[in-house]
């Protein structure tokens, strides 16, 4: 077997999630904390792929899921705790992605090291692993509907689908890679589930002593404001405005784009806002027609709306025709 470590893997993998290299009690883990991190790469002469995971997850809730995709048909989804995940394969080039697709809001991601962690990749002796061909990047900074949460239905980890939310029907549409930066209950004012900060700082680190380098996408694309909710309007206008203003400091060189939540909370500050900056604001007023719960989009609703979203950003890509 030709076995890929960690080290070897973040060349990969820091270009389509918040990826780093941990050290573990025993071993290093490329580790992620982000629901949509993926790698994407591409595996040839080997008749399998070996995915040595870890499941690191709160005992109190069920354990976090992985989703695998092979030259773009459908995902399949694997449980971490089988601990390894075996792949069979022709010996002919494939592009393989490997998600982080399921976890809970139990598991303490940011200050208790329950995050996802990779141990390894491996393939036949003949084989190789290298990284996919380039595309453009799309980072998507949100919440539990961007990071695809109950997408499927009620049960946590099991029923959430962040490789076919709204952010992943977009930049499938559009041929793009795409980065989440997202977490559960998460807004500009309200702190996140698993002991995740506000965006302000979860913008930063991949958890509490991690720092995350800024990628360099070709777009940004904010859909947050929906957990800040229950807080002051004046509040709310003042911390977003700042968060705007760190975004475009984090990413100099991409354009940004405002999405009104689905939800249309705040619809009409965030437009005050993101004109005031100069910067597109996205109406996605019925764009969702159906939810799990009536906040979260189910999965007719989810691509219905990365549909629409894949229309309005196909422009900044370079890309014409999508339907």
């Amino acid at each position: 077997m030709r076995t890929y470590f960690p080290p070897q893997l973040l060349k990969i993998a820091k270009r389509t999630g918040r990826w780093a290299v941990k050290q573990g009690d025993a071993e290093q883990v490329l580790y992620t904390t982000n629901l949509g991190s993926y790698l994407r790469c591409q595996v040839s002469g080997s008749h399998q792929l070996i995915l040595n995971v870890a499941n690191h997850h709160s005992a109190l809730g069920p354990g976090q899921v992985y989703a695998i995709r092979i030259d773009s048909n459908h995902w399949r989804r694997f449980p971490a705790r089988q601990g390894k995940i075996i792949l069979p394969l022709t010996p002919e080039t494939h592009t393989i992605e490997i998600m982080a697709a399921g976890n809970t809001d139990l598991d303490a991601v940011w200050t208790g090291d329950q995050g996802f962690a990779i141990r390894s990749l491996a393939v036949d002796s003949t084989g190789t692993l290298q990284a996919a061909p380039l595309r453009p990047v799309i980072d998507f900074i949100g919440d539990s509907i961007t990071a695809g949460c109950w997408v499927a239905g009620r049960h946590a980890a099991a029923d959430y689908r962040p490789e076919s939310n709204y952010a992943a029907t977009c930049a499938d549409l559009v041929n793009a890679d795409s980065v989440r930066i997202a977490y559960s209950a998460g807004g500009v004012l309200r702190p996140a589930t698993g002991g995740v900060p506000v965006a302000s700082e979860f913008l930063r680190r991949v958890d509490h002593n991690t720092p995350w380098t800024p990628n360099q996408p070709q777009l940004v694309i904010i859909n947050l404001g929906v957990n800040d909710r229950r807080f002051p309007v004046e509040q709310f206008v003042t911390a977003y405005d700042r968060f705007i203003n760190q975004v475009m400091t984090t990413f100099p060189d991409a354009p940004l784009a405002l999405m009104v939540p689905f939800s249309q909370h705040f619809k009409d500050e965030i437009t005050i806002i993101g004109h005031r900056h100069q910067l597109p604001v996205i109406n996605t007023a019925n764009w969702c027609p159906s939810y799990t719960d009536g906040l979260h989009p189910d999965q007719a609703g989810t691509t219905i709306a990365g549909q629409h979203l894949a229309c309005v950003i196909a422009p900044y890509l370079g890309k014409k025709g999508i339907k």
